[in-house]
Parts: C-alpha cells; structure tokens; sequence
C-alpha cells in the first residue's frame, strides 16, 4: 500500500468518527477518574514508549494553532505511527524513540463495605500480530528495548515474577518472592526490577485505617534478572489523618537508575503524604533528583536537556532550562515523554470535543510550544469501552 492510499484511509477515518454524546455528570466522572488515577499513578505515569522494528508508519497530518502555517513535515515523519481512530488502540502507537508497548483498560471501580477496589486488563503489545493483544497478567512493566516484560499472575499479590520474551509469547524464567508482589519495574538499563510487595490487593481506596493497613505496602525487592539474585527491604506506607487512605504506592526508578523513590514513606509531615529517595544499598537521601518526584510530570526534561516539563500532574508546562522562562503557548495536558528533543507526547483535547481533566483527551505528539500536533490515538472517555491508560517504554 502505498503513502497516498495510507493518507486517504486516515483521512477517511477521521472523516468517519464522531465523538459520544457528553452526558451531564461529566464533570463528576472526571473527578472519580483523577482520584482513582491517583492509586495506579506512581507507576503508570513512571513508564515511557518504544519503537519496535517493523512497525507500520502512518502518514498522518499536524494540526497547527496559528492560520498560514504550513509546516508539519517536521513534526512527521517515517517514525510516527498514528490511529487516530482508535481508542484504545489496536495498532502499534509510536513515535520517535518512544512507542505504547502496553496498556490498561476494561477499568471498572466497585465499592463494598467502605472500600473501593479498582480491576483492570492489561493488553500488550504483540510484534507477531502486530497489534495489541489481551492479557492473563495482573500486572506488568515492558523493559526498554521492548524485548522482555516482568509479568505478576492475575490474583493480586503474586508470589513470583515472570520474565516474558515478547517474541515467543513465553515465560522464560520464574523468580519466587517470599513476600507476596503488586507492582513491578524495570530499571532505566533493563536490568533490574523494583518489586512492591503488599499484603492485599493493591488497588483499593479507603477511609478506614484498619482496612488500609491489610493491604498496604510492605517493602520491596531489587532484582538483579539475569542472576535471579534479589535484596528485599521493609518499608511500610505512611497515612494522612483524615485523608482516603491510597494503597498503590508503588516504588520506582529515577530516570538515570541510580536511586528508588518509595512514595508516602511513614514520618515525616503527619499532614502530607512525603517521598524518599535511597540509593542502590538502601540508603536514605535527602536530595530528590532534579525534575523528578510526585509533583513533577512524568516525561521531565528533554533529551538534549533544552527544555524540561512541570506541572501539577494533569496540566504542564514546557520550560527552558537555562532560563526557566516558559515557551508561548506550551501550556496543556499531562506530557507524558519526549519523543526526541524537539518533539514530546501528551494528552490533548481535540478542539471540536469537550473535554475535562482526564477524559475527552486523545494523544498527540507535539513541538514544545503545542503549536503543531499529530493525533496519535481517539479519545479516551472513562467508564466506557474507551477508557485506556498508556504504558510507555523507551526502545
């Protein structure tokens, strides 16, 4: 198929969708979407994208904010590959040195007896079929590379942590866990894995203390994969008098693998849920990394180190790094990772929908200033068949 066939069935496609109608407690959708988001978050959002060899480029066309302007070309080129009629998406989503190597969807949220407990599936992406596919995982994290994922079984915690060759489809090694796991991920060097143990299911929400503490976060693991070695260190979660308790607290890496952050640590500010950051052999560090934390975007600053993002976590802002002045017109969604130095991947809410914070949006690729977007997937409504979290993984 050649380029004008692609670019007339895209265009076609989007001819083609219509959005659904919005109903009247759209707004109070959107609040449960952030406050359930704040459970899953710590890992979620910690991912970025890969570009797997032989994925299919769409030709597709930038949106462009200013009359006359006319050149998109920059902002496309043979790296992107676009669905701007899916939602979530079927095909292989990417762009530059990122790509979508997995997600979540079929999210449902049910309350029983006080306590919120979300369920979720995973889908993954399959270079074989060339599409996402349907997992049995309770949860996952994709190496950078996209060759492996570590894989936790279905019934949340898990007792052991699978290594998955995406290749072949199969589990090619087994590492037990003395203390049951909720949450996994690799390290920046595809080396490593940070495990979260938890003595119930992870995602729950709750006001009661008691309920709280029997899911709650235990310690971690750090796993060195091809040895199988593995140091595991207790470290409970804090709570905030008054506040909903969020069992999810996943530990993480810093960008450059050096140091864990372990999200709501006990102490600190008994008003405030606080992070810490430990080196490599579990010591404490005051010093966070520039950039990086709960407060800050996930996709921090640029490749080059020209520019860098902040925000409040849904909103951002791109900054220039010497300056710290603002680029024009950046403001917007959560950005999620940089595909190259001059372009980065975010949500964004198509001009002919309405949108609120976290559903209605759609992933675009854009220049720092927003100006020129590529839509990348359709838009993403919660408590529908279209409500999708992204994980992202750098190849």
């Amino acid at each position: 198929m050649n380029a004008d066939r692609l670019l007339q069935d895209t265009l076609r496609e989007w001819a083609e969708e219509t959005p659904p109608s919005t109903s009247p407690d759209l707004a109070d959708r959107a609040l449960l979407r952030r406050r359930r988001r704040r459970v899953t978050a710590v890992t979620v959002t910690a991912a970025a994208f890969a570009l797997l060899a032989g994925g299919v480029a769409l030709p597709v066309l930038a949106e462009t904010g200013q009359p006359g302007h006319s050149e998109p070309g920059r902002m496309i080129s043979n790296d992107v590959s676009a669905h701007p009629r899916e939602s979530p998406p079927r095909h292989l989503v990417a762009a530059g040195d990122i790509a979508v190597s997995a997600y979540q969807a079929d999210r449902r949220t049910q309350e029983q007896d006080g306590v919120d407990r979300t369920t979720y599936t995973w889908y993954l992406y399959d270079p074989g079929a060339q599409q996402y596919e349907k997992t049995r995982w309770g949860w996952l994290d994709v190496a950078p590379g996209m060759r492996r994922a570590a894989v936790l079984e279905k019934t949340l915690p898990a007792s052991r942590v699978g290594i998955l060759d995406l290749d072949t489809g199969e589990v090619t090694k087994w590492i037990p866990l003395q203390h049951e796991a909720g949450g996994v991920q690799w390290s920046p060097d595809g080396k490593r894995l940070a495990v979260t143990a938890y003595r119930g299911y992870p995602d729950v929400e709750t006001g009661d203390r008691d309920r709280y503490t029997s899911h709650a976060r235990t310690g971690y693991y750090l796993v060195d994969v091809d040895s199988g070695q593995k140091d595991y260190r207790p470290v409970g979660a804090g709570t905030v008098a008054g506040s909903i308790g969020i069992v999810r607290m996943d530990v993480r890496w810093s960008r450059d693998g050096t140091l864990l952050m372990v999200p709501g640590a006990p102490g600190g500010d008994s008003e405030t849920l606080h992070d810490t950051w430990y080196d490599l052999e579990g010591r404490a560090t005051e010093k966070a990394p520039p950039y990086e934390g709960r407060d800050w975007p996930p996709s921090g600053p640029s490749p080059d180190g020209r520019y860098y993002t902040m925000g409040d976590g849904w909103t951002a802002t791109v900054k220039e790094t010497r300056t710290h002045r603002t680029v024009h017109g950046s403001l917007g969604s959560m950005t999620l990772a940089w595909a190259d130095s001059e372009r980065l991947v975010r949500w964004d809410c198509s001009p002919d929908r309405d949108c609120v914070r976290g559903t209605g949006e759609r992933l675009v690729l854009t220049d720092p200033t927003g100006r020129d977007t590529v839509p990348l997937t359709g838009p993403r409504y919660d408590d529908s068949p279209q409500d999708w979290e992204p994980l992202i993984t750098r190849r």
